[in-house]
């Protein structure tokens, strides 16, 4: 616990996230450097999408929701099925690649519990159908959203200020991804999902740390800058922390009674939630304020 040099206005805070700047750095760079291993060693546990696999085209003799042919996948084994409806009773099932061991069991599962029309409407394999289009618009996404924030903040604020959230969503997106290696959990198209809807998360919490320290700048000139930054995080912090733990509430409800495909959704994003509050407290403001210290102009 550190004070701060108090002004005229007590400035005091209670917590030296600047000072302590270096662990944080060195905890996300421990993270990341093991997820960038992972990726060498095994790669990515690519899904359906990106592999390619089975489809089967099923007409059933009665009507089915598809939370109800998802449970059933589920007891069969292939939860991460990718589900369309063609009809009220008919659907397109994607898989894994799978044998025909494992086909003929899937078939049989489905029609002792819920029964089917055969032959079945398609039997067939499929090459991977969108993972080049996935990646390439994907790229051009976050390519977006970086210039798109760069131009933001520094409107806003200043380059310096553009400059560190841009640094921070990077982080958390080499978090999300070096989870996804490390655990070897599923990547597919609800990961790249996950991924962008962290890009635009991860801005949020930054923003108001900034627009604190904007405001400090503007009425403590004289002020030590990393104790203005030390004091605006200590300020926003109860913020920062009552929108990341009620953000996490639907989540956690989504882990529990969520089916497979909102799981994944779910655990992608309590990550990707956890390091966008974890880079906006702990990563961006000792990295402002080293920002201030390389640069002759910003020295106070």
């Amino acid at each position: 616990m550190a004070t701060g040099k108090p002004t005229v206005t007590d400035r005091s805070y209670k917590f030296d996230f600047v000072g302590k700047g270096k662990i944080w750095f060195i905890v996300s760079t421990v993270i990341i450097l093991a997820g960038t291993v992972m990726f060498f060693v095994r790669g990515f546990n690519y899904g359906i999408d990106f592999l390619g696999g089975n489809l089967l085209e099923v007409k059933f003799k009665q009507e089915i929701s598809v939370t109800e042919l998802r449970k059933v996948m589920e007891e069969t084994g292939y939860g991460k099925a990718i589900l369309q409806s063609t009809a009220s009773d008919q659907y397109i099932i994607r898989t894994v690649p799978i044998t025909t061991q494992e086909k003929t069991r899937i078939i049989d599962s489905l029609d002792k519990k819920i029964g089917i029309i055969k032959p079945l409407v398609q039997d067939r394999n499929v090459a991977a159908g969108f993972s080049k289009q996935i990646i390439k618009y994907t790229l051009i996404a976050v390519a977006i959203s970086i210039a798109g924030i760069l131009i933001y903040v520094w409107i806003r604020f200043e380059v310096r200020f553009a400059l560190v959230a841009i640094f921070e969503m990077l982080h958390d997106l080499f978090i999300v991804l070096s989870f996804y290696t490390i655990t070897y959990r599923e990547f597919n198209t609800t990961s790249i999902a996950v991924i962008l809807t962290i890009l635009g998360y991860s801005l949020n919490d930054g923003i108001v740390i900034f627009d604190r320290i904007r405001e400090e700048i503007r009425i403590n000139k004289k002020e030590k800058f990393s104790d203005l930054v030390n004091y605006s995080v200590n300020k926003t912090l109860a913020r920062t922390l009552t929108t990341g733990t009620m953000t996490l509430f639907p989540i956690i409800v989504i882990l529990i009674i969520g089916n497979e495909t909102l799981k994944d959704f779910a655990v992608g994003l309590l990550i990707g939630i956890i390091s966008g509050s974890y880079s906006s407290i702990f990563i961006g403001s000792p990295l402002i304020v080293a920002w201030n210290n390389r640069f002759q102009k910003y020295k106070k």
